[in-house]
């Protein structure tokens, strides 16, 4: 049996110090794909002139896709 396999790569149960490092990596990975989308409308609303706007909440392209 080759145990190697079967370990799991983390340990199931972090220390509260392992799940708040956790946690904040994720939040500053989170905040920076944030500022690039932002920096990415601001690009297209000043270079192109595109308006990008939300959709309403409860409003998906995926329930447009099925109702047609």
């Amino acid at each position: 049996m080759d145990l190697a396999n079967t370990m799991p790569d983390k340990p199931l149960e972090l220390t509260p110090e392992q799940r708040i490092k956790e946690l904040e990596q994720k939040l500053a990975d989170v905040q920076q794909k944030a500022d690039f989308f932002e920096a990415v409308v601001d690009v297209l609303k000043r270079d192109h002139g595109i308006r990008v706007v939300k959709k309403p909440r409860g409003k998906s392209s995926k329930s447009d896709r099925s109702s047609g």
